[in-house]
């Protein structure tokens, strides 16, 4: 991809994730919004077809060795968590924290040491923690 000047255009995207994340309460959604967003300013200003810019600077994201294996272990750890809690764990462990937990310093405690101990990746400590 191609260095590119947009300006002020180039809050737009940021701007329309979040407005419409606090309108809609989902943040998915609003994050595609957002990056759609982006690539067709980013596709217009470089003088390309909007739809074909998407698909070329999407696929020049995913062919790029790191990026590709991040997106597969973000999307296994997902995966991994899914089957957790369809199988019942995070009520499981639901149960076993309130029946522990009994004040605001505990359980920043217990966030705290929840979060260090299945550090993973940044992301996989978000969706878990």
């Amino acid at each position: 991809m191609h260095p590119f000047y947009a300006g002020w255009l180039s809050l737009l995207p940021p701007v329309i994730a979040i407005v419409l994340a606090l309108l809609t309460k989902e943040v998915i959604t609003s994050l595609m919004a957002g990056i759609l967003t982006g690539t067709l300013i980013y596709s217009i200003g470089m003088g390309l077809n909007p739809v074909v810019g998407t698909v070329q600077s999407a696929f020049a994201m995913m062919v790029k060795k790191t990026d590709l294996y991040i997106i597969i272990f973000c999307c296994l750890l997902g995966a991994l968590v899914f089957v957790v809690s369809m199988a019942g764990g995070s009520k499981a462990y639901g149960r076993w924290a309130t029946s522990k937990i009994r004040s605001k310093k505990s359980a920043l405690i217990s966030t705290s040491l929840l979060g260090v101990l299945i550090f993973i990746d940044d992301y996989f400590n978000c969706l878990t923690v």
